[in-house]
Order: C-alpha cells, then sequence, then structure tokens
C-alpha cells in the first residue's frame, strides 16, 4: 500500500473514534496479485474480484450518563433556639430498588484515550490535575457490584458530620481512652442508597479508583430516624444529591470524591426539611414548670423504717417503687425516695444527660436530672408525675459487718426488672477518700443505681460498681454507697 493510502486509512480510524454522533465507516479488504492483503478506504479501481466490506464500529465518545437533576435546598440551621438533640450516622447501605438486569440504570464506565491516560498516569497525588476535562472512550456499564465497591470506599460519618456541624448542630465527639465518658446519642440515623447513577472515566493501567477520575454521582437516599430514649423508629424520609463533575477537570480518588459530595447534598436537603429540624429542636415534654433543674425540693419528705419489719413482707411496696432508668446510651436502676417523685440513683447511670425515661410497674414516664453529685456518683431526679404509691424507707444506723442485705435492680436487661439477690456486708472500704460497702451480693451491668435493703426492708445504700471478669462475669466483689452520704453529697437532709 502507498504511504498516501495507509495515512487514509488512519485518518479513517481516528475519526471512528471520535465520532459523534457516531457513524458506520467502511474499509475495503482486498489481496493483490502476489497475495498481499490491504486495507484501503476506497475499493481499487483495477480489481477482478469484489473486495470484501470491513464495517468498523466507532467507539463513543465522552458523553455521560444523564444524570437526573436536583434542585439546590439550603439547610436550616440552628441559630436560635439553642442546644438541638445529637446525631449519629449509624448504617449505611445500598438496596437499590431499579431493575438489576437493565445494564443502564446505574450508569456508563469510560476509560481515558491513549494519550490523555498517559498524561494522568504520570501524576502522583500532589501534582495538580489538568484545569479541563480530559477526553474519555466508553469502556462498558457500571453494575450494582461497581457501586458497592465505590462506596465501600467512602468514609460516609465525615461528609454527615460536617454538614451538622457547619449548620450549628451537635455531633458526639469520639472517645479517644477507654475511661473517657461516653457522650448519649439522642438519634440514630439510617441511610439507604435506593438509587444510584454514576459516570465514571479513568485511567486504562489503573485497575482501582486511587487515582485522577472523572466522576458524577446522583443519590436517592432514604433515611430513618431512631430515637435511643424512646427506643423507636419517630421519622422516615427521602432526600436527594448530586455531584456532575464528570466533564471538569479529573480528581485524585475522583469516585470516591464524587460519591461523597453527593451524600453531603443528600444530608444537607435531610437538614433543609423543616419536619426534620422540629424534631432535633424539640424541646422536653414534659409537664409546665417541671424541667426547672436545681430548683428546690422543699417538698422531699424522706421516712425513716421501722426496724421491726422484715424484707420478705414489703416485697410488694418495695418493687413499686424501684425503678428501671433508660437512657440514649443504655439503662440503670434506681428508686423512689419521696412522694412527689423524687428518685435516687448513679450520676454514672443519667451521665451528662438532662433527661431520662423511668420505667415503673411497666409504665415509661419521663423525668428530669434535678441534682447530681458526680465525684460521689449519685444523682436526684424528678418524675413527671407524682408517685402515688409508698416510697422506700431508710435504715441511717450503721450497718455489721456480715449483716444480710438484698440488692434490688434491673440487671443486663430492661426485662429483668426488680431482680432481687441477697449476700452480706462483706466489708468496710474507704476508696479515694469515700466510704463503701463491700458486699458479696451478685450485681450485673444494669444495677448500678438500684437500692440495697437491710433484713428489716429499709435501704441501707445505693448499688455502685462490681468488679467483672473479662467476659462481663461478677467477682462477687462488689461496692455500695451508704445512704446518708450519697443524701449529704445531694445536700438533702434525711429528717
Amino acid at each position: 500500500m502507498n504511504k498516501m493510502k495507509r495515512y487514509s486509512l488512519i485518518a479513517l480510524m481516528i475519526s471512528a473514534v471520535f465520532a459523534t454522533p457516531a457513524t458506520i465507516a467502511k474499509v475495503y479488504k482486498w489481496v493483490d496479485e502476489n497475495g498481499k492483503v490491504h486495507f484501503t478506504d476506497k475499493p481499487p479501481k483495477q480489481l477482478k474480484a469484489q473486495p470484501e466490506v470491513v464495517e468498523i464500529t466507532p467507539k463513543t465518545t465522552r458523553s455521560a450518563s444523564k444524570l437526573p437533576a436536583v434542585a439546590k435546598l439550603e439547610p436550616i440551621k440552628n441559630s436560635i433556639t439553642g442546644d438541638a438533640k445529637t446525631v449519629v450516622l449509624e448504617h449505611l447501605s445500598i438496596e437499590y430498588k431499579g431493575n438489576p438486569d437493565d445494564k443502564d440504570a446505574l450508569g456508563k464506565t469510560y476509560k481515558y484515550t491513549r494519550e490523555a491516560g498517559r498524561k494522568v498516569d504520570r501524576l502522583r497525588k500532589s501534582d495538580n490535575p489538568p484545569a479541563s476535562a480530559l477526553p474519555c472512550i466508553q469502556a462498558g456499564d457500571l453494575t450494582l457490584h461497581n457501586a458497592n465497591y465505590i462506596v465501600k470506599q467512602v468514609d460516609f460519618s465525615k461528609p454527615f458530620n460536617e454538614v451538622f456541624e457547619d449548620n450549628g448542630y451537635a455531633i458526639p465527639a469520639d472517645k479517644t481512652f477507654a475511661l473517657q465518658k461516653n457522650t448519649s446519642i439522642d438519634l440514630s440515623l439510617a441511610a439507604v442508597v435506593t438509587d444510584i447513577r454514576l459516570s465514571h472515566c479513568g485511567s486504562r493501567s489503573s485497575p482501582d479508583l486511587h487515582t485522577f477520575t472523572q466522576n458524577s454521582t446522583y443519590l436517592k437516599v432514604e433515611w430513618t430516624v431512631f430515637d435511643n430514649l424512646a427506643r423507636k423508629v419517630i421519622f422516615k424520609t427521602t432526600s436527594e444529591g448530586l455531584d456532575d463533575r464528570f466533564r471538569k477537570s479529573p480528581r485524585f480518588s475522583g469516585a470516591a470524591v464524587s460519591a461523597s459530595l453527593a451524600f453531603r447534598q443528600a444530608t444537607e436537603h435531610l437538614l433543609a426539611q423543616q419536619e426534620f429540624i422540629d424534631i432535633l429542636l424539640a424541646s422536653p415534654t414534659l409537664d409546665a414548670g417541671f424541667s426547672d433543674l436545681g430548683g428546690s425540693i422543699m417538698d422531699m419528705n424522706i421516712v425513716h423504717g421501722n426496724p421491726n419489719t422484715k424484707f420478705v413482707s414489703k416485697t410488694g411496696k418495695i418493687e413499686k417503687a424501684s425503678v428501671t432508668i433508660r437512657t440514649a446510651g443504655g439503662h440503670g436502676s434506681g428508686f423512689v425516695i419521696s412522694n412527689p417523685g423524687y428518685v435516687l440513683t448513679n450520676h454514672h447511670v443519667v451521665a451528662e444527660n438532662r433527661e431520662v425515661i423511668v420505667i415503673m410497674d411497666g409504665k415509661e414516664q419521663r423525668a428530669v436530672v434535678m441534682r447530681s453529685s458526680p465525684g460521689r456518683d449519685v444523682a436526684l431526679l424528678k418524675l413527671e408525675r407524682r408517685f402515688d404509691s409508698e416510697p422506700v424507707h431508710i435504715d441511717a444506723n450503721e450497718v455489721s459487718l456480715g449483716e444480710e442485705i438484698y440488692v434490688v435492680g434491673t440487671p443486663l436487661d430492661e426485662r429483668l426488672d426488680f431482680s432481687i439477690s441477697r449476700g452480706i456486708i462483706s466489708a468496710r472500704r474507704v476508696l479515694d477518700k469515700r466510704n463503701y460497702y463491700q458486699t458479696d451480693a451478685a450485681i450485673n451491668p444494669g444495677n448500678s443505681g438500684g437500692p440495697v435493703f437491710n433484713s428489716s426492708g429499709n435501704v441501707i445504700g445505693i448499688t455502685v460498681a462490681g468488679i467483672f471478669t473479662k467476659d462481663g462475669g461478677s467477682k462477687n466483689i462488689n461496692y455500695v454507697i451508704p445512704i446518708l452520704d450519697a443524701l449529704d453529697a445531694l445536700k438533702i437532709e434525711a429528717k
């Protein structure tokens, strides 16, 4: 073939690759008298047999899959009402609701042309990417498997947290140390991606996504809001997010960046919904005048018990006055010490919560923290409603070593409320300059804050801690705060 013919064929093939819209180019294959095969863009004039026509289907040039449009919605900032509930993204998954057999549903994958690919391959993460988009050639379809792979590259909690923090809402800080207090989380959110559309263009020589790529991502997210204090789902909604950068300059790890930005916009659209904001900023649902933290407790009346009664004869009354205390982060125990609805428990049970749920006789009601002493690990709550049954009675006398005691509480699970264990006073201890009773009575997580009774059925202390094995089992070395020490720490006078 002469040089002119060869150049003509090359030019034809190049034009086929970059043609938009796609056309069908014809190339003629023929054999000369010496048996040599030729390819030309025109049939030879002097040839006895008709030449074979070879059809070339050009590859599609850069034209990303059309993604749905998403309007820009501004988040509603927390700038007026003060503190809001704390929120955490606990779960994200893809549950594509479309037809998984529809290959065009999720989008297309593209590859840079050879020249563009070589240019990208020379870039490092620290290099400045090209200022404009590079030419891409369609390479195939994006599947649900591809989408899941991309999603695994993204820490979606980061854009989620950034949106909330940027708009004045609290995000619980990560614990750094094992003994650092874990701030309770009011609301846990689950995000399910029900629709996802992608366009991805990357280098031919790079098998992963950690290089410069051009991407667009659309996400439709179904949100479920779980109230950790109420232990139930309280809200469901959907929002959309879009990052449309396929036709713009490459970004390092562009697929992950694009998915993250699309999810960020979906989070902003969640935060633009007034119904969700009302949940975040909802004030405590308590009676008027009930949320005066640190208010007067002049109406408290503590009763000293009769030393001649028996614990077993008072279990019915004790059960009514024994409570389970639920917080967003777990549960503990407590007991009613005065009829207006005052409840004693441990400080570490309520932690930094100002409001908790108290479960008594199978019914829930809210309570607020009136006073708290972190050092002595005791707290005083007030119920939303008056307590009309008989509160517990106390015994202010010093206990004797070997004296029989009864521990009441809700160990391990809320369903195990009003569990009783029996033991003795094993020792008196001073730990950190504070007095404790040591007991061998069985105490488990969840018992904290519960009452400890003597054989007369009168409260002599509050369960506070136990020493456990690595697998959570009790070693029968447990501690009780003397009741008078607890009242004194809360500045409550036991008349």
